[in-house]
């Protein structure tokens, strides 16, 4: 291809942009209405303001966190979402205050800094991204942070024989202590009626081929609505239950460290 008609191709990219941005005024704010989309559809807006000392901020106006939350999305401390939004903004050179996306520029980096706002929106947009097997590894990621956080020493993937010859894999065994017997841990981000019985099943021909002194704890993510039954089904087994929000409670981390 001629350097002259990539020039074109390049041009006509930054015509149409042009084009397609449209401006308003809201008192002290400009609003900037930007051809891209989140995934609502719906395009990104951009709110400027001119400080007194000449820097210009940039925000969302937190339309793109408050959103995820909404959605039920969480930024826990130390939570692998939580590192990706702190890639996010490292990347970027951008920060978040409460819900707001905010940039600062001068008025010789602005068209820079726009940009780089505009990637930071759509990037943190994308963590509502719910495909199930990376919702699950984020979630036992947590669970292994708040682990080493307390000094908890585990294997994860701890695979074994049922009675029935049938392989298991566990997220996490905790050998045996003094005070404890042997753990093993299953984390659940989405516990529901079929996860449960699943489980009780999997632990059933499990423990008889380890013995009766094996235990299994389950944590489970509290902030998808959980029914009573399920967790009252895990204690008829003897199978004990931690609420993820619940885990640093010292009934709790008793189970894994005396």
């Amino acid at each position: 291809m001629e350097q002259l008609e990539v020039k074109k191709m390049v041009d006509s990219y930054t015509n149409w942009l042009n084009e397609e941005i449209s401006t308003a005024s809201f008192g002290e704010y400009a609003e900037i209405t930007l051809p891209y989309l989140d995934r609502f559809n719906d395009y990104l807006q951009i709110y400027v303001k001119v400080n007194t000392d000449g820097t210009i901020e940039l925000t969302d106006d937190g339309i793109i966190i408050a959103n995820l939350h909404a959605s039920g999305i969480t930024f826990r401390n130390g939570s692998s979402r939580k590192k990706s939004l702190d890639q996010i903004v490292k990347n970027f050179n951008v920060s978040i205050q409460g819900e707001d996306i905010i940039a600062t520029a001068t008025a010789n980096n602005f068209a820079q800094m726009k940009h780089m706002m505009v990637q930071a929106m759509l990037q943190v947009d994308d963590l509502f991204v719910t495909n199930p097997t990376t919702v699950k590894s984020m979630f036992l990621d947590d669970i292994a942070t708040y682990f080493d956080a307390n000094e908890i020493f585990y294997s994860r993937d701890f695979s074994l024989l049922g009675k029935t010859g049938t392989l298991y894999s566990y997220d996490f065994h905790i050998q045996r202590t003094k005070e404890q017997p042997e753990r093993f841990c299953k984390g659940i981000n989405k516990l529901t009626l079929d996860q449960r019985d699943a489980t009780l099943q999997r632990w059933s021909d499990t423990q008889e081929k380890r013995g009766d002194k094996s235990k299994l704890i389950v944590i489970y993510n509290d902030e998808n609505n959980v029914k009573d039954d399920i967790i009252t089904g895990f204690t008829n087994y003897g199978i004990q239950t931690i609420p993820f929000s619940q885990r640093q409670e010292k009934h709790n981390l008793d189970l894994f460290v005396s």
